[in-house]
């Protein structure tokens, strides 16, 4: 009995500690497994940012230190892309540019594009040869029967200088023009010779047509004197640069106030005084209406000659042409203002276009811009008052008797055979016009044309042949001003700006508004799953101590620890 009962005792021995073997490995196992998950926890809550193994121990020390895996750097990365991308939105780099124009910084290509403008323009002369001047004299014709000779081209030069910013966010400059003979762009000799009136006699009677019957005997006498005839034979050339007379030497001595000058050449009295000083509105508190608007010519607001107090017209709000506001619409009204034509002028909108793959404006200039004015505000008018169709330009030409007017009287007014015979009215070949692109204010293309004519008063006081030339108007040659285009640096640029930009702009902010949105959501997300992976494995823990504290082992434990003897 004590055999068999140590028998059994040493059996429950061997059981027991059979079963605190088996328990004490499976505790172990199970610590051994919950410490892996800890370890595991920790090590990966981190990698998980850059998916990589818990395993990629020096590769993900690496890819912390990265600036692309850095969580903060991909948040403060994904919110600088946003601003930016909406930013770009709201202010497209188009605007931004066209902003920074206002300011016409020295240095930035608007400013220097304008400073050194293009020799682009190009100056195309026509003169008039009267044909029958022998027979109207005589009486046997009306009208002096005139032909058109040329063109006489020229490349006229822009140069500006002493430019000033001021303090009134303007900016002055001395703009001065000159033309430059082209030989190779000319079929016209300029020493062929044509017939034409005698501008120094007939302008000067026309000018003492109301003077007493003194003075205008006097002036027959040193006419006279002179052997002047009322028509002259001159080479194109002095037509246009060296048309001197005897009696504009005397009458300069006898009178300079009335005779400042002794030459009479067309183009050397158009040119002798083209330098002018010019005040234009620049910076961003005039917007883009009124960018590069004139403010002050010569100093001054109003036309230049003319009483402020009586012509309510005004230079400033006008361009010279060179440069136009920006975001130019449909409804915009452009002032031109050439000094040749001694008047602000407009141009309404025509049409759209395109011009070197670019979108554009074409303005036509008004084809009533030298009717009269019925209110009494009419500057352009004279004593005697002139017809429809022409306008007073001698404020600007040392009050030389010249009216200005379209070249042939094209628009009908006055009509084109109403003071001579053999002009040829062409609308196509007549009318002026700008071509601009409406976002930068830059003219691609741009013709004015206008004719100048010699204005002549009643000449019944001085009796004779002079009674021949009452009351007519004489073209005396008509010019083209002609901008035939940009250099192809300035004309790509402008392309890259307003076609090319815009939409590579879109894209780019598009994908930055991606990428910034891209790299917050992906911050998002991986935060939630690291906090839904702790909570799962909390909750794992958590079931496994309930689980293991439920299984049959313990309670075999349990049971068997309450059983043993004491």
């Amino acid at each position: 009995m004590m055999a068999s009962s140590e028998s059994n005792s040493a059996s429950e021995s061997d059981t027991a500690d059979t079963q605190t073997t088996a328990s004490d490995s499976l505790n172990s196992l199970i610590a051994s497994t919950s410490d892996k998950a800890e370890c595991a926890d920790v090590q990966c809550s981190l990698a998980s940012q850059c998916a990589m193994s818990c395993e990629d121990g020096e590769l993900k020390m690496e890819q912390r230190k990265s600036v692309c895996c850095n969580a903060v750097a991909q948040c403060v990365w994904g919110c600088l892309l946003l601003v930016v991308s909406i930013g770009g939105f709201l202010f497209t780099p188009l605007d931004v540019m066209l902003k920074e124009k206002l300011n016409m910084r020295p240095g930035f290509p608007p400013f220097e594009w304008w400073a050194d403008p293009p020799d682009e323009v190009k100056l195309r002369v026509y003169v008039f040869n009267v044909t029958n001047h022998e027979r109207f004299m005589k009486g046997l014709d009306s009208k002096m029967h005139i032909s058109e000779i040329g063109p006489i081209v020229y490349l006229e030069k822009l140069l500006h200088s002493n430019i000033r910013f001021n303090d009134n966010s303007t900016m002055s400059y001395t703009a001065k023009r000159f033309p430059i003979f082209l030989p190779d762009e000319n079929t016209v000799d300029l020493n062929s010779t044509i017939i034409v009136p005698n501008l120094a006699v007939l302008g000067m009677a026309s000018f003492l047509y109301d003077a007493n019957y003194i003075v205008r005997t006097g002036f027959r006498f040193l006419v006279n004197s002179h052997g002047s005839d009322l028509f002259l034979k001159k080479t194109i050339y002095e037509y246009l640069w060296d048309y001197k007379e005897p009696v504009l030497d005397t009458s300069k001595h006898l009178v300079p106030g009335m005779v400042p000058v002794n030459n009479m050449g067309m183009l050397a009295r158009i040119y002798s005084d083209f330098t002018d000083e010019v005040t234009v509105k620049i910076g961003q508190q005039w917007g883009h209406s009124q960018f590069f608007h004139i403010d002050r010519f010569r100093g001054q607001p109003q036309l230049p000659g003319y009483d402020p107090d009586r012509c309510p017209d005004r230079i400033f709000g006008s361009t010279e042409g060179v440069m136009y506001h920006q975001h130019l619409t449909k409804e915009d009204i452009l002032m031109y203002w050439r000094k040749t034509v001694c008047k602000s002028m407009p141009l309404y909108f025509d049409s759209e276009m395109m011009l070197d793959s670019v979108p554009v404006y074409r303005y036509n200039l008004s084809e009533i811009a030298f009717e009269r004015v019925k209110n009494g505000t009419d500057c352009y008018d004279t004593v005697p008052g002139l017809p429809s169709g022409l306008s007073d330009g001698s404020k600007c030409y040392f009050d030389f008797p010249m009216v200005i007017s379209y070249p042939h009287f094209y628009t009908g007014s006055p009509p084109k055979d109403m003071y001579v015979t053999g002009l040829v009215p062409d609308r196509e070949k007549h009318s002026s016009h700008v071509i601009v692109e409406p976002m930068t204010g830059i003219p691609f293309q741009s013709v004015a044309r206008m004719q100048s004519n010699l204005r002549v008063n009643d000449m019944s006081g001085f009796a004779g042949e002079y009674t021949r030339f009452s009351n007519l108007v004489v073209p005396l040659f008509w010019a083209e001003y002609n901008q035939e285009g940009l250099p192809l640096h300035i004309s790509w640029t402008i392309y890259f700006m307003i076609v090319i930009l815009p939409p590579l702009s879109s894209v780019m902010l598009t994908f930055t508004l991606l990428l910034g949105c891209y790299f917050i959501t992906k911050q998002i997300y991986i935060h939630k799953l690291r906090n839904d992976s702790l909570d799962s494995i909390l909750h794992f823990k958590s079931k496994n101590v309930n689980t293991l504290a439920k299984n049959k082992i313990f309670l075999y434990e349990k049971e068997a620890f309450i059983k043993m003897p004491s």
